[in-house]
């Protein structure tokens, strides 16, 4: 039996050939590409050369009142950290800042005004799309350590971190966007944040009350020495961690919406015998109330 090939396939028709006109019309085509690229290159990178060239790095230091018992940090819109921390060497307290600010605003942007027994702390900055991208400064708030355990702290900000490290009575920090990191400690402690975390890297000591919010962030918080009176830790899109010491027990009021709620320290319904009454809770996320390990 003979078998037949198929036939070869029919050879694919070239492209015709571009004419000279055709080739110099392409070849204008690809550099007046070229050029607008280069050009809206060169005109960005000129725009965001003219914004930083406003912009300089500045510090700035203030004394504050050796005898203040309350002291209010509010940063405003700039975006800023606010460090609190304690030094035995220091004679008075002070408040140094270290920040990018407009060549627009003064060489002393610190603003520091005393009424009625309230030390406040004010920026003289501005904000702007530069900043955005990066922490615009850092306001370090030095306390001698006697000052800082009688001293009720407040922190009230639109962008910035919060790192207190202090022992003091009183913290209360309040921010838009940004994480509480706390270490050192307080009789009282009121946390509320929109965006950020609540953490501790090291373990804290409350005596009296512990309060944390936060809308998007997790609470994650390690308790020294015995536990405070009251703790209460709440994240809508977060997890919430308690670490308690080993010794108890504990009336626990764990609950999430969505994730697990787990409970490893010894409770009570006794109010009155428990060592703390704890209320955690979650709209997404995990709860967990543990012991110290």
């Amino acid at each position: 039996m003979t078998t037949l090939a198929p036939p070869p396939p029919a050879p694919a028709t070239p492209p015709p050939p571009l004419s000279p006109g055709g080739r110099t019309a392409v070849r204008v085509t690809l550099i007046v590409a070229a050029v607008v690229l280069v050009v809206g290159s060169l005109v960005s990178l000129g725009v965001i050369a003219f914004g930083i060239s406003g912009f300089r790095v500045i510090t700035d230091s203030k004394a504050l009142p050796s005898q203040m018992r309350a002291l209010v940090v509010d940063t405003g819109s700039v975006p800023v950290a606010v460090r609190i921390t304690t030094d035995r060497n220091a004679s008075e307290p002070r408040a140094d800042l270290r920040m990018v600010n407009s060549m627009r605003a003064g060489a002393n942007p610190l603003g520091v005004s005393v009424d009625r027994g309230e030390t406040r702390i004010t920026i003289n900055g501005e904000s702007s799309p530069f900043l955005q991208w990066s922490r615009g400064g850092e306001i370090s708030v030095v306390l001698p350590p006697d000052l800082a355990r009688r001293l009720t702290v407040t922190t009230r900000q639109d962008n910035g971190v919060v790192l207190a490290q202090a022992d003091v009575d009183q913290l209360n920090a309040n921010t838009d966007n940004g994480a509480v990191i706390l270490s050192g400690s307080a009789r009282r402690i009121e946390i509320h944040t929109d965006n950020g975390d609540v953490v501790t890297p090291d373990r804290i000591s409350v005596s009296e009350a512990f309060i944390a919010t936060t809308d998007n962030g997790a609470v994650k918080v390690d308790f020294s020495e015995a536990a405070p009176k009251t703790i209460d830790a709440t994240s809508d899109n977060g997890d919430v961690v308690i670490a308690l010491p080993a010794r108890g027990p504990y009336v626990v009021n764990a609950s999430t919406d969505n994730g697990d709620a787990v409970v490893r320290v010894p409770q009570t319904q006794d109010r009155e015998a428990a060592a703390a009454v704890v209320t955690v809770r979650s709209q997404n996320g995990d709860v967990v109330i543990e012991d110290l390990r």
